[in-house]
């Protein structure tokens, strides 16, 4: 993209706000990283997976309905093999892609011309919650957001008219199948990838360097072929998994308006998550990101298919049940998303009519500042605190474990802190507590339980908790109870 002169482009400018940008996204991550709150059910599992399996077992399928890609998982290991099982020698690997993505996000925005809007995109991306979350939690979401973001740096710095055959191939073949066995939508991104050099080979007539791409690209399918039967078919074809997923897949084919606006609504969740849930944010980034599409696909048709392909990929995945729309689990289409707003934001601040680029500066500002999560640098980020919950309860008299229930969504995050944590012996007395199923009959268990007792919720739904309550609070007396972000405790009597 070519930068005109223009009143509202000051480069210098614009490298300060992106400097200070990524500055504040790295101050908020340390901040929230430091902060060490409790790990949750699903970080819970990864942990105890991680701690329980050797490198062989954790490039199989998981225990506990889990799926995380063997690199992510062995780099997490050598984590936890030098600085201990505690939750940040877990969270260090998401913290530092989480980091590395900022800067990879410049680069990348500098490399495709948008330079002066990189402080829009790396802005959302550094203060936007779901990327802060994602980058201190034992989860590989961010580090699909940095595989995905290096791809296509990658792939706009490798020239493939000016660098030799073998040379491209040795590239490709070694970033594609590290990608793909560290994040496993990378695969989108290399069908983005594959078409952006197709397309570059054929406009320039460099038609001998096609047979390289096809050459990376069967190996690429080869190995994703062989990951997902090896490790994610299992999961991928398990009746809860499906069953959990089902609202967050597309209609492939909609034919009521009831379900045009499911499919509209999931894709209005991801570009909210991704730049701001306002209505002046969902049209502002929207207008940007169609302005962007348009200009690349009449100018730039290579760039074009290596940002858009993927996001077309991904909707397919989600129409035919393979892949979920579920914002966290498809954070990596996401700095996609931010790319395609801030090359139509630039585009917007180079319009010749002045007001267009005010209005553009002015909008983009807001919604970077209806979108921030800054205050999270004093305010502790909490999910789902239970080492609260078990110390509530033990310095109440709970002492022992035939005196404590745990609700079915506690007994990961209860197993992970009471026989992994480096503290786990503070918990030792009620280690043996009832880790109940999800079908546990409350009422009758609340008839025949130890007077006092305690039972522990996380990962319920609030109707699920109100109701559970009641069933318990027929036989017994509510004493005392500590509520928390996620996490409940209440102790009874007869």
């Amino acid at each position: 993209m070519q930068m005109k002169p223009s009143f509202l482009h000051n480069e210098k400018i614009y490298k300060w706000l992106a400097f200070v940008a990524i500055l504040l996204g790295i101050i908020i991550r340390v901040s929230v990283y430091l902060q060490n709150r409790n790990l949750f059910i699903d970080e819970a599992n990864v942990a105890r997976n991680i701690y329980e399996c050797g490198f062989a077992g954790l490039a199989g399928p998981l225990s506990y309905e889990q799926y995380a890609p063997p690199i992510f998982l062995w780099l997490t290991k050598f984590s936890t093999i030098w600085l201990g099982f505690g939750e940040q020698a877990f969270r260090l690997y998401p913290l530092l892609a989480g980091i590395a993505s900022l800067f990879v996000m410049y680069a990348l925005l500098k490399k495709l011309g948008a330079g002066n809007a990189a402080w829009y995109a790396i802005g959302m991306l550094a203060i936007g919650y779901i990327y802060i979350r994602y980058s201190t939690e034992l989860k590989q979401y961010i580090s699909d957001v940095l595989v995905v973001l290096c791809l296509l740096l990658l792939a706009v710095k490798t020239d493939i008219q000016k660098t030799t055959g073998s040379k491209f191939t040795i590239i490709w073949l070694g970033a594609g199948s590290m990608a793909i066995w560290l994040s496993m939508p990378s695969v989108f991104v290399l069908a983005g990838v594959a078409a952006y050099y197709f397309i570059h080979s054929i406009q320039h007539k460099v038609f001998k360097k096609i047979w390289l791409i096809a050459i990376c690209g069967i190996v690429w399918l080869a190995q994703f072929g062989a990951y997902y039967k090896l490790i994610l078919q299992t999961q991928a074809e398990s009746s809860y998994l499906q069953s959990f997923h089902a609202d967050y897949f597309l209609v492939a084919t909609p034919d009521s308006i009831k379900e045009w606006n499911h499919n509209i609504a999931l894709c209005q969740v991801l570009l909210s998550e991704a730049a701001g849930a306002t209505a002046l944010a969902l049209v502002f980034n929207f207008t940007a990101i169609v302005y962007a599409m348009v200009y690349l696909v009449r100018k730039k048709r290579a760039v074009a298919a290596l940002l858009i392909l993927p996001g077309i990929a991904l909707l397919f995945a989600a129409a035919i049940n393979k892949f979920t729309l579920i914002p966290r689990v498809s954070l990596f289409i996401m700095p996609i998303i931010l790319l395609l707003a801030a090359i139509g934001v630039g585009l917007m601040l180079l319009h010749k009519r002045r007001y267009i680029n005010w209005v553009a500066a002015i909008i983009a500002f807001v919604n970077l500042y209806n979108h921030n999560m800054v205050h999270f640098i004093w305010d502790k980020l909490e999910t789902e605190e239970i080492t609260d919950a078990l110390d509530f309860v033990m310095e109440n008299g709970i002492n022992n474990g035939n005196r404590l229930y745990l609700h079915n969504g506690a007994g990961p995050a209860f197993i992970y802190y009471t026989t992994i944590h480096p503290e786990k012996d503070k918990w030792r007395s009620i280690k043996n507590a009832d880790r109940l199923s999800w079908d546990a009959d409350y009422n009758g268990l609340a008839q025949w339980a130890l007077s006092p007792s305690a039972f522990i919720f996380t990962s319920v739904y609030a109707a699920d908790l109100a109701d559970t309550r009641k069933k318990i609070e027929g036989q017994m007396k509510q004493v005392a109870s500590i509520e928390k972000p996620g996490c409940y405790a209440f102790i009874y009597s007869k």
